[in-house]
């Protein structure tokens, strides 16, 4: 599987602190008979290290790249990723 950056962001938390989220597509090749790319997302806290991914949301890359650009924009943290990826769909 590999991965591509696409940006990071910094918020303040409930609790006064921050956190610093690292933004990912995930890019994964589906074997013959298919033969195309899967894309998923995984977005980390660098502070604490605690990450989520979804894979295998798509196959088109302009999908993903909306999703990863709204997840960006939103500030969207780990705990709560999989609740937006399901609204998206």
């Amino acid at each position: 599987m590999r991965e591509f950056s696409i940006g990071q962001v910094e918020q303040s938390t409930s609790s006064g602190g921050r956190m610093i989220c690292l933004y990912q597509i995930l890019v994964r090749d589906v074997p013959p008979p298919v033969c195309c790319e899967s894309y998923g997302i995984r977005i980390t806290d660098l502070d604490s290290g605690e990450n989520e991914e979804v894979p295998d949301i798509t196959i088109f890359p302009e999908r993903i790249q909306a999703l990863a650009q709204m997840l960006l924009q939103g500030g969207v943290t780990p705990c709560t990723l999989r609740d937006v990826v399901d609204d998206w769909l």
